[in-house]
């Protein structure tokens, strides 16, 4: 009796080592570098994110085990970008089989535009000068976004038609995000996780209540 309890100790202790072996693999902290993500994100944030929320990979692999679930709008994800930019973070805001456009900075998913409702921008002077937040902030299905009338560059995007297994990512910070307006969709396989925690320890301006 006493050696199976031995062995089955050593059988738990061998697998708490394998765990948290792997949880920097699966759960990595990061800090922001840039500013597509502000207001929701600043520069210096840190951030965790789950490698596996979508796909179990074989750690510090690209090697996927098996499927978890899928991206949703919404989703902050940790993403392989094109090789100008490398891996970042973005918003998914179009999925598979979506059409996707965006008009003067509304977003509009298969020809209905998504809800914004507009906040007053003074409530956000938080943000410091460094992030080039655009002049109007909103609420967009739920999360905040910020952009300039007729300014941002990608403003406007033609309308997409989204494969399977496609994804149309963008930045809260309309006027300065390189996003999939200007490279195009990512696939799934380009999708290394979820953003699930968020700690704000970047630089604030003083004016917050």
């Amino acid at each position: 009796m006493r050696l199976l309890l031995k062995r089955l100790m050593r059988i738990l202790l061998l697998l708490a080592i394998l765990v948290l072996a792997s949880l920097p693999s699966y759960m990595p902290l990061y800090s922001l570098a840039g500013g597509s993500e502000a207001p929701t994100l600043l520069l210096g944030d840190r951030f965790i994110v789950n490698r596996a929320a979508y796909d179990l990979r074989v750690p510090y692999s690209r090697i996927t085990l098996f499927r978890i679930g899928s991206p949703r709008r919404g989703d902050i994800v940790q993403a392989r970008l094109p090789a100008q930019i490398g891996i970042g973070i973005k918003r998914v805001l179009g999925l598979p089989g979506e059409t996707i456009e965006v008009r003067e900075d509304l977003v509009i998913i298969n020809g209905s535009p998504l809800p914004v409702q507009l906040l007053d921008r003074s409530d956000f002077g938080w943000v410091p000068a460094a992030h080039r937040m655009g002049s109007r902030v909103a609420t967009e299905d739920g999360h905040w976004i910020a952009y300039t009338p007729g300014k941002g560059r990608d403003r406007s995007s033609s309308p997409v038609l989204l494969g399977p297994g496609e994804y149309f990512l963008m930045g809260d910070n309309r006027d300065n995000s390189l996003d999939s307006r200007a490279f195009g969709p990512v696939s799934r396989e380009q999708i290394l996780g979820k953003v699930i925690a968020i700690f704000q320890t970047g630089q604030r301006d003083a004016r917050r209540d």
